[in-house]
Parts: C-alpha cells; sequence; structure tokens
C-alpha cells in the first residue's frame, strides 16, 4: 500500500498566487471556519502549489512538510497563508511566512508520494486571531483515540470532486473516525470515512478531535491512494486518508513560538530604542523650553524696569514744564496801552493799563 499513497498536494499553472486546491469531495461547507488556513507556495517557474494548514497559535501555521518545498524538492520560505477559512484566492504576497521548521527526520518521496514524518511548522509575518484554542495531542492521547476509534474532522481547501475543475475556493470538512489500521509509516494513522473523502489540494489539513470542552489536534493529512484527484475507496468501502501524528513534534511548535517571540523580542527593542530617542529629543525641547522661559523672563524683566524708567522721566519733565510756568509768571512782562491816539508801553511783573486807557492787542 505505501507505494500508492500520494501527496494530496495540488498545483497551478495561474498567474498569481491562486492555487487550484478548492475543498474536500462531498464534505460540508466550511467557510470562515478558524481550523483551517489556504496555503499557496512558490514553486518556482510561475507555478504555485496549493495546501492547507491547521491554524494553532496567532502566528503558528501546521501543514505538511511536502507544502514547503520547491520544485527542487528544496525547502523555501516562499510560501503565502492566506486567513483562516478565507477563500484560497484572497493570498496575497503580502502574506507570506516569516520562518519554517520542518522535522529533520522528513524526506520527501519521488513521484509526488508521501515520505515519512511529513510535517512543517509555519510562522506566520501577519499574525491571526485564534478563535478557538486548540491543543496538540500527545502520542499517549493519539493512542487512546486510536484504540477507541475517536471521531475525527479534517478541514481542507483540496478539490470538490475527483475530476471537477469547479473555480470555488471556500473550504470544506468532513467527519470520519481515528482508523484502527495500521499505518507503513512510523508515524502516521489513517482516518477512516464512507462518504466524503480528501482530494488534492487537502495536503496540510487540520485532522481534529472535536469535543463539547476541547479541540484537539491529532494530525496533519498528508497523503492518500488517488483515483484521478481525490482519494479511492479500499475494497472494503472505506475511504482511508493518511495523516501524520503531532505528538511527538512538539518542540516544532516551541521552536515556531520561539521565532514568534525572538520577533516580537526585536519589534520591542525597535520600540524601546524609538522610545529613547523620542524621550531624548522631549528632554532637549524642555531644555529649549526653559531656556527661552528664562530669556523671557529676564527680557521681560529688563521691559519693566525700562517701562520705570520712562514713568520716573516723564515725571520729571512734568515737574520741569511746571516749572518752567512758574518762572515765567516771575518774569517782568511788556504790554501796550492805547488812548486815542496816544501809545503807552507799560513794563511789570504784572503789567496793567493806566487809568483812561485801554490794553492793545
Amino acid at each position: 500500500m505505501k507505494k500508492h499513497l500520494v501527496a494530496l498536494m495540488a498545483l497551478s499553472f495561474l498567474i498569481g498566487l491562486i492555487p487550484s486546491a478548492q475543498g474536500i469531495e462531498n464534505g460540508d461547507d466550511a467557510s470562515g471556519s478558524g481550523f483551517v488556513v489556504p496555503i499557496s507556495t512558490d514553486k518556482g517557474n510561475g507555478k504555485y502549489g496549493g495546501c492547507s494548514g491547521a491554524l494553532i497559535a496567532p502566528s503558528i501555521v501546521v501543514t505538511a512538510g511536502h507544502c514547503v518545498l520547491d520544485a527542487n524538492g528544496l525547502l523555501t520560505k516562499s510560501v503565502y497563508v492566506g486567513i483562516a477559512g478565507s477563500s484560497a484566492s484572497s493570498i496575497t504576497l503580502g502574506d507570506k511566512i516569516s520562518s519554517v521548521q520542518i522535522t529533520s527526520t522528513f524526506q520527501n518521496a519521488a513521484d509526488a508520494r508521501v515520505g515519512d514524518d511529513d510535517l512543517a511548522f509555519l510562522t506566520l509575518g501577519k499574525p491571526q486571531t485564534l478563535r478557538t484554542p486548540i491543543i496538540l495531542a500527545s502520542e499517549k492521547q493519539a493512542a487512546e483515540l486510536k484504540s477507541s476509534n475517536a471521531s475525527l474532522k479534517v478541514f481542507g481547501y483540496g478539490w470538490y470532486g475527483d475530476t471537477t475543475k469547479e473555480a470555488t475556493t471556500s473550504p470544506k470538512s468532513m467527519s470520519g473516525t481515528f482508523s484502527s489500521t495500521n499505518s507503513l509509516y512510523s508515524n502516521s494513522a489513517y482516518m477512516a470515512t464512507t462518504n466524503a473523502n480528501a482530494c488534492q489540494g487537502d495536503s496540510g489539513s487540520p485532522i481534529l478531535n472535536i469535543t463539547a470542552t476541547q479541540v484537539t489536534l491529532v494530525g496533519i493529512l498528508t497523503g492518500a491512494t488517488l483515483s484521478v484527484q481525490c482519494s479511492k475507496k479500499d475494497n472494503d468501502g472505506i475511504y482511508r486518508t493518511l495523516f501524520t501524528l503531532v505528538g511527538r513534534y512538539a518542540n516544532l511548535a516551541f521552536s515556531a513560538a520561539t521565532d514568534v517571540m525572538n520577533s516580537q523580542e526585536q519589534a520591542l527593542s525597535t520600540m524601546k530604542s524609538q522610545f529613547i530617542e523620542k524621550d531624548s529629543l522631549l528632554a532637549n525641547a524642555n531644555t529649549t523650553s526653559i531656556d527661552l522661559r528664562d530669556q523671557l523672563d529676564v527680557a521681560e524683566s529688563e521691559l519693566d524696569t525700562a517701562n520705570q524708567s520712562l514713568e520716573d522721566l516723564q515725571a520729571q519733565l512734568d515737574e520741569a514744564n511746571a516749572a518752567i510756568i512758574a518762572l515765567n509768571k516771575q518774569l517782568p512782562q511788556t504790554i501796550l496801552c492805547s488812548k486815542g491816539k496816544l501809545i503807552k508801553k507799560v513794563t511789570a511783573v504784572m503789567p496793567k493799563c493806566p487809568k483812561g486807557y485801554a490794553l492793545k492787542i
């Protein structure tokens, strides 16, 4: 069986970032779901690969390892992650991730077949809103879920059908159970369904166990035995979809979280430096303001002194004018007095015309 399992990654030959991945065949509409994100990877030469991913923290997405490889099978950071539950066609160049952590034991198999430990953690360049908390299932929890054939649910952006080319971009979901069938891969398991099934583009889809109180990420969908572009039923009438268990890779989640914290710390350091610079500028401005205030106080004091001096000079001038008037009154004055044709000049301190004479004006 192992050689027939194909990685469910879709390729698009369109210009832009629109992956040809659309939704699970016969699945339920999951538009707006906070669990799954659309992923587009620049493969080179104008080709883009479409995958799905699980949002487990505002800045961390888990997907399949083969979803972050270029056309040469090399790890790339030219990966773009859209908003959870949004249209796959809404991805832009501004949605590029900042870092990627991949399992050290992952080896991409030839001819698009599934490899072991097919898992990667992406650090987003732009944080998203995590509406529902998600925990990662430990290896013990995964074993317990398998032994009880627990219910599982998957959300993905894969094709709608085996041969359809319908260009709908919203995600779909399907429900199934944790299969008791053992995988030939060391850290993988199967999800069993009877109606809906995974298609190309569903690689990286979250495999979840959802209860009334908790959402648990059990694994990441990686591949299936294909009919055309969707999985085909086994002889017993069951669709079995392979997924990589996440339990043993908490260290990668921690590493991705560390990348986020380092990025935030760097941003905080930059903000601190800017604050110190602005604080220094403010201190200088305050010093300049104090200096200007001191100069203004001195100028106001000098103006008050000048005004007082002006008032004193005006008082002295008034006194001098009064003295002049008084002195003028003490000086002899000459007037002309007339009586008919007779003119008489009278000089005195307070002169007046003799009787019978009139002041000649």
